[in-house]
């Protein structure tokens, strides 16, 4: 049901890809970094092992017909009602394939000449993709591996896709700027970013379901969140090409965004909640989706309201963390360690038989990713301000902080360690369960991890699970001068 066929140079180029001057430069602080370069190596291939080439081609049966993929579709996972797994991920995600693709482009900016020339067709296979992914609705969340559009029963809209799809189109423009002819970066903005602009400008307080594909609301952090960032780098795209009417549109909407997120801040709850009016349902207050909705949705403001040092975001990953620490025997057992994260309290989702949910390889990487981006933003300004609203954050991470004010000596420092060490605990406790199919095929890597035996269970081989932990790992590595 499931079958590839990997070409023997991007086999070989999966081995034998190499970033070693941005991914494994050495750390400011003396901790190894907690995969290895080779490592590194695997869980790569293994995200591109999810992505359909010309030479590597997915194969899926499908009621009455068979469906051979398109070159730009992105496997969410190759399960399909596997044992002990009722679901069907074999499909081309919207939001799932901008996120991964987003990371390509990582990739693709730090390569080398020869590596990049594979790395663009894969981009270039994207974008094919996706315009022909946009001749339906643009709030259809998932896709057939052929590029046809899923009709079966489904929450849809759900209206993260475009605006993550918007981000990375418009990244891989950067990217390709200085290569491609003007006139095709051109008509790449207009003929799909500004397609998925001009949409979330028209629908964005529209009801759409989450990330979670469970809550249908007008109102969700993250999809406002990516949203928000669609439309400040689509702006700044506008201007570049003199057109200040949609600079001015997108301009306005963003900040109408802004000012709608601002209402998600519970005051008497003390974090950031994922909707407005359905806080009781489905975690629909306190929800991962904040944390994913700050990385994903982050815009190069320092004074943004929803940056990653911003009292009420450290509120809100305080509470996140405290609610996981005891969601899950794994972790109550484990009071001493991290806690690995899921995506809400009281979660019923462990992609069989929806009794008990578990904790999430992605969201846990998600966590480490935050505290290696805290460290690096902390180092990059200096100094560490600790006051009665973020107390507890930094006391949840270094129990001997109780100084309130600016910090620059030795314990700031100590709190970037901190910061670090807590990345690294969680990145351990994943790697520690990679599985190994045969020798140099290992870091294989399910959905979620059973809550009590901590084994992994769920899809196998989730791609945005790979992505998750590529980028926590490209966070931590990344050289950190210190003064």
């Amino acid at each position: 049901m499931y079958m590839f066929n990997l070409g023997k140079n991007i086999f070989l180029f999966l081995i034998s890809i190499c970033f070693t001057s941005i991914l494994f430069a050495q750390s400011a602080y003396d901790n190894a970094p907690p995969f290895s370069f080779n490592e590194i190596k695997m869980i790569r291939r293994n995200l591109f092992n999810n992505i359909a080439t010309h030479q590597h081609v997915f194969t899926k049966k499908d009621l009455n017909r068979i469906i051979i993929s398109t070159p730009g579709a992105i496997l969410a996972s190759p399960s399909n009602h596997d044992p002990f797994f009722s679901q069907d991920y074999q499909f081309h995600w919207v939001r799932d394939a901008a996120l991964t693709m987003n990371e390509v482009v990582y990739l693709y900016a730090h390569s080398s000449d020869r590596e990049r020339k594979i790395l663009k067709s894969y981009l270039m296979y994207y974008i094919e993709y996706e315009k022909q992914a946009q001749r339906y609705i643009l709030g259809e969340p998932k896709y057939n591996l052929d590029g046809t559009v899923f009709e079966g029963d489904w929450a849809r809209p759900q209206n993260d896709g475009p605006a993550l799809r918007a981000i990375t189109l418009m990244n891989i423009l950067h990217e390709l700027k200085n290569t491609e002819p003007q006139a095709w970066i051109r008509n790449i903005y207009y003929r799909m970013v500004v397609k998925d602009l001009d949409y979330i400008e028209l629908h964005w307080h529209d009801f759409s379901y989450d990330l979670w594909e469970e809550v249908n609301d007008q109102d969700h952090f993250f999809t406002k969140m990516v949203q928000r960032k669609a439309l400040i780098v689509g702006a700044n795209w506008a201007k570049t090409f003199d057109d200040y009417t949609r600079y001015q549109v997108y301009k306005n909407i963003a900040n109408q965004l802004s000012l709608s997120l601002m209402n998600h801040w519970d005051g008497n709850r003390g974090y950031y909640t994922e909707t407005l009016k359905q806080l009781n349902y489905k975690g629909g207050g306190l929800n991962i989706s904040i944390l994913l909705g700050v990385l994903y949705g982050a815009v190069d403001s320092p004074n943004d309201a929803f940056s990653l040092n911003e009292d009420k975001i450290l509120k809100t990953i305080y509470a996140l963390r405290q609610a996981f620490a005891l969601e899950y025997p794994i972790n109550r057992n484990h009071l001493e360690q991290v806690p690995l994260m899921g995506r809400y309290p009281n979660d019923i989702y462990d992609g069989d038989q929806f009794i008990l949910g578990n904790p999430w390889i992605l969201t846990t990487a998600a966590l480490a990713q935050y505290y290696y981006a805290l460290a690096q933003l902390f180092l990059k300004q200096g100094y560490v301000v600790v006051d009665k609203d973020n107390l507890l954050f930094f006391q949840q991470i270094d129990p001997a902080i109780t100084y309130l004010g600016m910090i620059k000596d030795k314990q700031f420092h100590r709190i970037i360690h901190q910061l670090i060490l807590q990345g690294d605990t969680l990145l351990m406790r994943i790697k520690s369960l990679g599985l190994c199919y045969a020798k140099d095929d290992c870091y294989h890597y399910a959905e979620q991890i059973d809550r009590t035996t901590g084994k992994q269970t769920s899809a196998k081989d989730l791609t945005w699970g790979y992505v998750a932990i590529l980028q926590a790992m490209q966070y931590r590595t990344q050289r950190i001068a210190v003064t």
